[in-house]
C-alpha cells in the first residue's frame, strides 16, 4: 500500500470515530428564546365571553409579527379564551375573524418583548347566545335557550347540540367513540326537548366521563359561520 492509499485508509477509519464523538457531545436545543406570551378572552359588549369552537377555524384570533409575512392563527376556545405562550418577542398586530364584528388588521397592536400580555378583545357577535339552562326528566333533557341577532342580522339556522364530546361543535356528529344529538330549533327562544337514548348514555359512560355537553349553535343569514353558546356540562342520568 503506497503512502497516498494509506492516508485515505486512515481517514476512512477515523471518520466513524469522529462522528461518534461529535454525536455524543451534541445537545438538542429546544429553547429558542420564543418567550413572547399573549392570552385573553373574546368578550361581547356586555363583558360576557363569546364562545368559539376549538375544532373549527372559523372563529380565529390572528397575530402578525412586525418581522413576519404570515400571521399565526389562534383558535377561540369554548370558554372564549385564546392563547399562545411561545411567540417570538416582538410587536404584533392582532385581529379577529369569524361570525363577529371586531378589530380588523392594523387596529390593535401588542408588544410581547417584555412581560406576558393579557389582551381581552371586545367584539360584537352576529348572534348573541347566552348559555342555556337545562333540566333532566324521564330520559329527556329540556333546554331553555334564547338567540338575539345583532343589527343587520337574521337567524338562518339554529340547533341544540347534546354530546359526549367536551368541545362539541356544529360539525362534531357521531363516531366510533362519541355520540352527538342535534335538534333543529324553530324559534329564536323557547324550550327544546332532546331524548337521551341508550346509545348516547352508554357512550357517555364509556368515553365521556359520565357527562353530557350541551350548547346552542346558530348561523346568521349574513355568513356561513356559526355562533355558539358557552357549553353546559351535566352528569348523564
Amino acid at each position: 500500500m503506497n503512502g497516498l492509499a494509506f492516508k485515505k485508509y486512515l481517514m476512512l477509519v477515523a471518520m466513524p470515530v469522529s462522528l461518534a464523538v461529535f454525536s455524543g457531545c451534541e445537545e438538542i436545543v429546544t429553547d429558542f428564546g420564543f418567550d413572547g406570551q399573549i392570552s385573553g378572552l373574546i368578550l361581547d359588549q356586555n363583558g360576557d365571553p363569546v364562545s368559539g369552537d376549538a375544532s373549527n377555524p372559523a372563529f380565529t384570533v390572528f397575530v402578525l409579527g412586525e418581522e413576519d409575512r404570515v400571521p399565526l392563527e389562534l383558535r377561540v376556545n369554548g370558554d372564549g379564551s385564546y392563547a399562545n405562550l411561545h411567540l417570538y418577542p416582538q410587536n404584533y398586530t392582532v385581529w379577529v375573524e369569524g361570525p363577529v364584528d371586531g378589530p380588523g388588521q392594523g387596529e390593535l397592536t401588542v408588544d410581547l418583548r417584555g412581560r406576558p400580555v393579557e389582551q381581552h378583545i371586545t367584539v360584537n357577535p352576529f348572534l348573541v347566545i347566552p348559555p342555556p339552562t337545562v333540566s333532566v326528566s324521564g330520559g329527556e333533557v329540556q333546554v331553555n335557550y334564547s338567540i338575539s341577532p345583532s343589527q343587520g342580522h337574521g337567524v338562518q339556522e339554529r340547533v341544540v347540540l347534546v354530546s359526549t364530546v367536551a368541545k362539541v361543535g356544529i360539525n362534531t356528529g357521531n363516531g366510533p367513540r362519541w355520540q352527538t344529538r342535534e335538534l333543529e330549533l324553530p324559534e329564536n327562544s323557547g324550550t327544546a326537548t332532546v331524548t337521551l337514548d341508550a346509545n348516547l348514555l352508554a357512550m357517555s359512560r364509556e368515553r365521556g366521563g359520565g357527562n353530557l355537553h350541551i350548547r346552542i349553535a346558530a348561523r346568521s343569514d349574513q355568513t356561513t359561520d356559526w355562533n355558539h353558546s358557552l357549553p353546559i356540562v351535566i352528569p348523564a342520568p
